[in-house]
């Protein structure tokens, strides 16, 4: 009875861990002054890159070179891993930027939008579940198994900055655009 216990406990521990982690990013938000800065404006296609650096055709094309050593796919997975994890902070730093932005524009709006506050919420949560995600498959393809897929969380990123622009809008056009 003691093993199966022990087992369990051992079992959640990487669950709580991970709900803890989510927990602070959720948590802590980036100060930022938009008064110097103005509000963050993101290149549509600036993460675009990322989805192609872990794919697996580059790394088989290698393999196929003459001259091709394992020590080499090696070094060019761990390379394309650090550039990777690169974009991944700065994806991570414009959402926060963004919602941030976001977040702001709401408290000082005229008008209350609640829908647009539900929506923040749940975005805030999917970006952090995907993020932990991607890190998870980050550390399988470290092994050697699966690639990564980043396509949700730039897409929270767009959705994030498509709110910042309903935010904008005059309130008539803005209940128009939702």
């Amino acid at each position: 009875m003691n093993i199966y216990l022990m087992v369990s406990v051992l079992g959640l521990v990487p669950v709580c861990v991970a709900l803890a982690m989510l927990y602070r990013r959720l948590a802590t938000r980036p100060e930022v002054d938009f008064a110097s800065e103005g509000l963050p404006v993101l290149a549509p296609g600036k993460y675009r890159p990322m989805e192609r650096l872990l794919q697996e055709e580059d790394f088989r094309f290698l393999a196929a070179q003459r001259g091709y050593t394992p020590s080499l796919g090696r070094r060019l997975r761990t390379e394309r891993r650090r550039i990777f994890r690169g974009y991944l902070r700065n994806l991570s730093r414009d959402f926060g930027k963004l919602s941030a932005a976001c977040q702001m524009l709401m408290v000082h709006s005229a008008e209350d939008r609640p829908e647009l506050a539900a929506s923040l919420m749940k975005q805030r949560v999917f970006f952090g579940l995907g993020m932990l995600a991607v890190e998870g498959r980050l550390l399988l393809h470290a092994v050697g198994v699966g690639t990564v897929d980043v396509r949700d969380l730039v897409a929270s990123l767009e959705t994030m900055q498509s709110q910042i622009q309903i935010l904008l809008a005059p309130p008539q056009a803005a209940s128009a655009a939702i």
